[in-house]
């Protein structure tokens, strides 16, 4: 049997409303000052479905510099391949590792080499896991018990297996012949870790742990994970989200607000960034994601956060009581340096997708959110004081339209020039400017980040505002 190509999945999107979604914002697009052309506007449809069914080429760290650095990470990522290259009894190179001299808590670790011949003849047993653990492994992760749907008796821990994603849903949980779907999509080859009885017995509630460790898979990508390491030393964490903290550039000292902080990736960052000197305040109003969001800033050390279930947009108390910031919101005008709004979107820019099916009424009904955000957010940052907006879509009416109608609806905002910051940090072909629409000038599409097709990350969206006097 043949291994699938990687691309043999067309679309993400289940809905067809959707791609029509996208079709009409290409048309808004500006080339030279004219509109895309139908060609034009297929071919980025295209090759905008291809890239987000595929993963990127790298796995990405972010160090937390409160408790690690550089080098222990990298002697750890260099033992745990080696470790690999062993298990796999095969001579093979190590993945290059890269790091960054302007961004010292980032590191890149690549794929297997192209002219390495993986493991990834189709085996007689196979094993099939849910659609959401399936991206995951193509990401580098390996099996855990919650992602697993079908598993055939008579495994034993140690025996090889065959791993599929059921891409269309179609698989029912405990299934135990084989999934006879065509459109089971091949992930690659791997080590039985938990047996069908440890992850199936009724006894059993919620099986935990690894059930299977992979071996290769068709991603290229090494199986990396955060428990390599000792907790709080680094995670996996997406390119653009380490960026978008670089951006808000937070100081030592300052007071910064995370308008929809959890998981709280970027709240540990700004942290680390600030050296733990200063106050960041976390607003979650999802009380299950609280609970993580403190437990994540627990275990990086980001000591100067202070977690607050509230939703952010009755943030702003509208009388002049004198409140100390620390007792947590509503908050008086112009109490923040900086403030962080990365806001709850449609999150079409995830990587890979395999079977998306939001709806044209969920994707437009985040943009109303993100407005009233945008409201709470101008008043209460300071006069001089940065916004960073950011989403991890690839939506017009979430990014570039959004910043147009900002400009329009609050004069005292000024757009500032993030390719500047890019070029300093030295990240070369990773992210472009923003979509030239009607709306936004040559110069403020220019001074926009957007993370598409052209770049090996998620899609991602950031801009960065200051507010002056008028």
């Amino acid at each position: 049997m043949m291994v699938n190509e990687y691309y043999d999945i067309n679309t993400p999107f289940k809905n067809e409303d959707i791609e029509h979604k996208l079709r009409e914002e290409f048309q808004k697009i500006k080339k030279d000052g004219n509109f895309l052309n139908i060609r034009e506007v297929e071919e980025k449809l295209t090759n905008l479905k291809r890239w987000l069914i595929s993963a990127p080429e790298n796995i990405v760290y972010r160090i937390n510099t409160l408790l690690s650095d550089s080098k222990q990470v990298l002697i750890s990522i260099e033992n745990e391949l080696h470790s690999q290259i062993e298990t796999k009894g095969n001579c093979r190179k190590l993945p290059s590792i890269k790091l960054f001299e302007n961004i010292p808590e980032l590191i890149f670790v690549s794929s297997w080499n192209d002219d390495i011949d993986l493991n990834l003849e189709i085996q007689s047993k196979e094993i099939i896991v849910d659609v959401k653990c399936g991206e995951a492994v193509i990401r580098g992760a390996d099996i855990f018990a919650p992602g697993v749907i079908g598993m055939p008796h008579g495994l034993n821990v140690g025996d090889i297996v065959s791993v599929f994603a059921d891409i269309v849903k179609g698989c029912k949980k405990g299934l135990v012949k084989k999934y006879a779907n065509e459109n089971k999509f091949f992930l690659g080859n791997g080590i039985v870790l938990l047996t069908r009885d440890d992850i199936f017995r009724h006894e059993i509630k919620n099986a935990s742990g690894i059930a299977v460790k992979l071996i290769d898979v068709v991603s290229r990508l090494p199986q990396l994970n955060d428990k390599n390491f000792p907790t709080g030393w680094c995670l996996l964490q997406n390119l653009p989200s380490i960026i978008c903290s670089r951006i808000l550039d937070p100081q030592p000292g300052e007071i910064i607000l995370d308008m929809c902080a959890a998981p709280g990736h970027k709240t540990s960052h700004i942290s680390a960034l600030m050296k733990n000197k200063g106050m960041v305040i976390a607003l979650e109003k999802n009380k299950n994601k609280l609970q993580r969001l403190k437990k994540h800033c627990e275990n990086f050390n980001a000591n100067n956060v202070d977690c607050f279930c509230f939703d952010s947009t009755m943030a702003l108390i509208n009388d002049n009581i004198e409140r100390e910031i620390s007792l947590g919101p509503p908050f008086l005008k112009e109490s923040f340096d900086r403030i962080l709004l990365d806001g709850p979107c449609s999150a079409l820019g995830q990587r890979p997708q395999f079977f998306n099916t939001i709806t044209l009424t969920q994707l437009n009904s985040h943009v109303f959110l993100q407005k009233k955000l945008f409201f709470t957010a101008v008043e209460l940052v300071k006069f001089g004081g940065t916004l960073v907006y950011s989403t991890c879509t690839i939506t017009l009416a979430e990014n570039e339209e959004i910043v147009a109608w900002a400009l329009r609806k609050f004069p005292v905002l000024k757009l500032q020039s993030i390719r500047n910051k890019i070029s300093r940090m030295n990240l070369k072909n990773y992210g472009t400017s923003g979509f030239n629409i009607d709306g936004l000038t040559i110069e403020e599409s220019d001074s926009l980040l957007r993370f598409g097709p052209e770049s090996d990350c998620i899609g991602f969206f950031i801009a960065c505002f200051k507010k002056e006097v008028i």
